[in-house]
């Protein structure tokens, strides 16, 4: 079993930062993308790295991260109606956002309906957030244009809750500032004992265009649009407790997605857990439902794209040609933990070990998840084996002349 807080040693999917500084006015935006270079960041698919052709060597890729400790207290930021009050210094308030500048550990408290926060420094930045209670009329609450790692940290005993705006504003050529309630464009961590509740109403709700931790506290996750948590890189969650409600994806990685511990919570459309790549269950307590898609998917394309080695899973997909674990034409490994997966049909599996109990159809060549479950309904699953039709093995009630009708767009031909 993997130890917790891994790190990827291999670079995978790089975004560039967004341009754009301040959610206010496109002259500030203008002024900050003349200062630097930067990448613009599009709404389509991040292609998986076509490194990893095998489960050996995508799990090898992680080594143990080292929490960050030792952190200079910059200042204490208190939110209000009244506009943001700041104790200390590398932050300003720039026309009701948070500008921070310098790398340090903030304290966060208050509450506000029109506020962004937005980060832009090439040093470490930690967040404490204290109770607060923010939302944002202009796209994001946290923006980070560049950091070297994002820690955001709850306060033990404290609620906090963010929510973005429905729309969001855009530079000087049109691309919308950041992409998520909190948008980061380089590593972010979430630890602490508190509890954070985050609402997504533009696009995804978390997401990390690097890698991103989930290490301690209760994290609750609301997407009304997208992505509940989306990664471009690696996602790994370590510890507490997190669910997820989504309209869409409930969780997705562009590229590996690691469960190293914690109870996980996932409630999706589309799929519940979904990479481009791999994922690899280790520990924890994982419950997944999806209502009209696969429960757990990977787009890997090779034997143990999906590998289980402990923890308890419960996996819940939609009717065939969905179902419970999907890893397209490859093979599922289960080396051990406790595996529940309900649901049309899964991917076939290769049992070393554990509890299992695996219900549905199995099959080869399956769909090709992580299109949108609309893309899945049309028909892009794998052709199934419907049987061999034997006249004389006909049950004791059949009627010819009374046959039911058949659906409406049934084919000998269809490709469920």
């Amino acid at each position: 079993m993997k130890n917790k807080f891994l790190i990827s040693i291999l670079g995978l999917l790089l975004v560039g930062a967004l341009v754009g500084c301040s959610f206010n006015n496109t002259d500030k935006i203008e002024a900050i993308s003349d200062e630097k270079t930067k990448t613009e960041v599009t709404n389509q698919a991040v292609a998986t790295d076509s490194t990893y052709t095998d489960a050996a060597s995508a799990s090898a890729a992680y080594k143990e991260l080292t929490v960050k400790t030792d952190w200079d207290s910059k200042a204490t930021v208190n939110f209000s109606a009244d506009g943001i009050t700041i104790d200390g210094s590398g932050c300003t308030d720039d026309d009701g956002v948070l500008s921070i500048t310098e790398g340090g550990e903030y304290t966060l408290s208050g509450s506000s309906d029109n506020v962004s926060i937005h980060i832009n420094t090439e040093d470490n930045v930690k967040l404490i957030l204290n109770g607060v209670e923010l939302k944002s009329s202009k796209g994001p609450v946290i923006y980070v244009e560049q950091v070297k790692n994002l820690y955001i940290e709850t306060a033990a005993g404290t609620t906090n809750s963010l929510e973005d705006a429905s729309e969001y504003e855009t530079d000087s050529e049109g691309n919308d500032i950041g992409k998520a309630t909190i948008s980061c464009n380089d590593d972010l961590i979430f630890l602490g004992e508190g509890t954070l509740n985050v609402i997504g109403n533009y696009k995804h709700v978390i997401a990390g265009d690097d890698k991103l931790y989930i290490e301690s506290g209760t994290i609750n996750v609301t997407s009304n649009v997208k992505d509940g948590i989306h990664a471009n890189d690696l996602l790994s969650i370590d510890g507490g407790t997190v669910t997820v409600t989504s309209k869409n994806e409930g969780i997705e990685s562009k590229s590996l997605l690691f469960i190293n511990g914690g109870d996980l919570t996932v409630n999706s459309v589309d799929d519940g857990i979904n990479s481009s790549c791999y994922i690899e269950i280790n520990d924890g307590t994982v419950t997944v439902t999806s209502t009209e898609n696969d429960a757990i998917d990977s787009n890997g394309g090779f034997e143990g794209c999906i590998s289980i080695n402990g923890g308890e899973v419960n996996a819940t997909g939609a009717d065939a040609p969905e179902g419970a674990l999907d890893a397209d034409n490859a093979t599922i490994i289960i080396n051990g933990g406790k595996v529940t997966a309900t649901g049309g049909s899964n991917s076939p599996i290769t049992e070393n070990g554990g509890d299992n109990n695996i219900t549905g159809e199995t099959f080869s060549g399956g769909g090709l998840g992580g299109q949108g479950h609309q893309g899945r309904m049309q028909g892009q699953g794998g052709k199934r084996d419907n049987g061999s039709f034997n006249p004389d093995n006909l049950p004791e009630d059949f009627d010819p002349d009374n046959r039911p009708e058949p659906p409406e767009n049934s084919s000998e031909n269809n490709n469920l």
